[in-house]
């Protein structure tokens, strides 16, 4: 549990989505924002976050090629 909150701590994704829903959240609470000001705001936190998770899924894919090459041609 520990090691999973320092991971999520460390992630600019994860961060970026919790300052996002804290402006959002203050928005409503009592913070001065039109809608138009949030949506200034939020949006290129979302297209960062969305852009960062398709940049990671690749990287990902690509570990996970090499690791199966590597464990090809160490079985030949």
């Amino acid at each position: 549990m520990k090691e999973m909150l320092k991971a999520l701590i460390g992630s600019k994704k994860f961060m970026t989505a919790l300052v996002s829903c804290l402006v959002g959240l203050a928005a409503k609470v009592g913070l001065e924002l039109s809608p138009d000001e949030i949506t200034a705001i939020l949006s290129p936190a979302l297209a960062y976050i969305v852009g960062q998770g398709v940049a990671d899924h690749g990287k990902e894919r690509a570990k996970v090629e090499a690791a199966k090459t590597a464990g090809e041609a160490d079985s030949n």
